[in-house]
């Protein structure tokens, strides 16, 4: 009986060492982990998008390097997280440009109005000069652009009528991201523009503090923001670009072989983000549809009654993110 005992407590000692070795090797792995945080949901296209990024790091650096996401305002809003990625509690994130504008005033090129025809143009002035332009802006405040990503159009949601015209809009309580340009831009086509930050929008929506508001497709299906509306309208009023942006004194304490694996597995992280989010929106579109929103497609003679309305807004803020910095987002149209 005591040699039987005896082996058993061991054999149990020895299991235990085996998984307390394990759960030390397992948290040593990784050398360097990367805290990555946004506002949005982990059923976005970006998130998905993250999922394969960590694992692409995973796999080139044996583990050494950890890529953590974190949702859903889990680590603050897009400020917070901006603040965070300064001062370096947090190393990277998937920002709103409007609120990154606060840091670099020029990021709030992509909130004047019907910016970009084409997603194609969009993506040439990203991946060109004006990327480039606006990247040399933000390493001088600690922001090293990781790379240029998308939610696609905005677009309107309403839970008072369908919208095809600014008229329809008229007195109509939307909320707009904290952002003067959008503020001063719904307040030209009629409506009563109420900025607040997204962490607060959908009890907003359901308590009729707001009877509207607007976002991508991508943002609105995964956050089911569409529960509380009635009616979405395609007005595609502006490209919701996202900047990933990482904390440049972070990224330099990384060895150089780690800074080259980063790279380049955030090109194919920006590439893939974007191919996403472009295929999710017809889907997404279709299955509201199905829950019963209505959606309105708007003609290009309706659009561009909306566009005509952004004409004020370009002459207040131009000088504000500079004239180069406009023209190279509009040559990209050409």
């Amino acid at each position: 009986m005591k040699s039987r005992f005896g082996k058993t407590v061991v054999l149990c000692l020895m299991a235990l060492f085996v998984l307390l070795f394990a759960a030390d090797a397992s948290l040593a792995a990784a050398k360097y982990v990367i805290k990555q945080a946004g506002v949005g949901s982990e059923l976005q296209p970006t998130g998905y998008a993250l999922r394969e990024f960590a694992e692409f790091l995973k796999e080139k650096t044996n583990g050494e390097v950890e890529l953590q996401s974190y949702y859903n305002s889990q680590l603050g809003g897009d400020r917070q997280i901006c603040e965070g990625i300064q001062i370096g509690t947090i190393e990277m994130g998937g920002v709103a440009s409007s609120v990154l504008a606060s840091f670099s005033p020029e990021l709030n090129i992509f909130d004047f109005p019907y910016l970009f025809k084409t997603e194609a143009a969009a993506r040439r002035a990203l991946d060109g000069d004006l990327g480039a332009k606006l990247a040399e802006a933000l390493m001088q405040k600690n922001f090293l652009i990781i790379g240029w990503g998308t939610n696609g159009y905005r677009h309107v949601t309403n839970s008072v009528k369908p919208v095809y015209s600014p008229d329809d809009l008229s007195g109509v309580k939307i909320r707009t991201m904290e952002n003067p340009l959008f503020v001063d831009y719904f307040k030209e086509i009629g409506a009563n523009p109420t900025p607040m930050s997204f962490s607060e929008l959908f009890t907003a929506l359901q308590q009729r503090t707001v009877d509207a508001q607007e976002n991508p497709i991508t943002i609105i299906y995964p956050s089911r923001l569409y529960e509380a509306q009635k009616y979405i309208s395609l007005t595609g009023h502006a490209y919701a670009v996202v900047p990933f942006v990482m904390s440049d004194r972070y990224f330099k304490s990384l060895p150089k072989e780690y800074q080259d694996i980063f790279m380049e597995g955030a090109k194919i992280f920006i590439a893939r983000q974007r191919q996403l989010t472009e295929e999710s929106d017809a889907g997404f579109i279709e299955d509201m549809k199905s829950k019963g929103i209505e959606v309105n497609e708007l003609s290009k003679e309706q659009i561009d009654v909306f566009a005509e309305k952004a004409r004020p807004v370009y002459e207040k803020y131009v000088d504000m993110v500079g004239r180069e910095i406009l023209d190279l987002a509009l040559k990209a149209n050409d």
